[in-house]
């Protein structure tokens, strides 16, 4: 499980999140995007609430308690 801050990185960090419904940032650069709760993953894109974004281009940061 990764703590509050940490970055999302393996397809396992992105499954613990979608099962157990743990909220996420998503960054573009230092540029905050999003917040919310994932609802699917696979290797390329992750969707968040219904808008899928690159796995390449933006980052994943972890917000369990939001």
């Amino acid at each position: 499980m990764l703590h509050q801050g940490e970055i999302l990185t393996l397809q396992r960090h992105f499954q613990h999140h979608i099962q157990y419904a743990v909220p996420v940032e998503v960054y573009r650069g230092n540029v905050h995007i999003d917040i919310g709760v994932l609802t699917a993953v696979d290797d390329s894109f992750a969707e968040l609430q219904g808008t899928l974004y690159n796995r390449k281009v933006f980052t994943f940061i972890s917000r369990p308690g939001y």
